[in-house]
């Protein structure tokens, strides 16, 4: 048994009781390119919304999962230099934001590929200019 499996966070699941609340006719309804309606209703305490197909035979595997930023719309207001700006426009001393956090680059569309670039160029930019900082400070 995998150490996801033993763990407490993850209890053994109640097949028998999932699957008697899936709908009878949800193999012929599922559909996973829209939001399809295959529900479990209030049979559970936790309803599935959508896409509730019946759980097959044993063995099952678990795969853990990590969530991430993929990109924003929004962020922090930057200048040119990946400073972050305050809410009057001024230089908060010390402070950059590069990649996806800085905002303003992606206001009304995401071209695909183009946010490890952004990342890359404003990280660069602003890498240097801490590296800068870093040795004025020590003086």
């Amino acid at each position: 048994m995998s150490p996801l499996a033993k763990s407490p966070n993850f209890p053994p699941p109640d097949r028998k009781h999932y699957n008697a609340a899936t709908p009878p006719d949800a193999v012929e309804n599922f559909n996973a390119f829209i939001i399809d309606h295959v529900s479990t209703g209030t049979a559970l305490a936790i309803a599935k919304s959508n896409w509730a197909l019946s759980f097959g035979q044993r063995p099952f595997v678990a795969h853990g999962v990590m969530c991430g930023i993929t990109f924003t719309y929004g962020g922090l207001r930057t200048d040119d230099a990946a400073h972050v700006l305050n809410e009057e426009g001024l230089v908060m001393p010390g402070l950059w934001a590069v990649g996806e956090m800085a905002g303003g680059f992606f206001a009304f569309n995401y071209p695909g590929g183009s946010g490890l670039t952004k990342g890359a160029v404003s990280g660069k930019i602003a890498g240097e200019a801490a590296a800068q900082r870093a040795k004025t400070v020590r003086g």
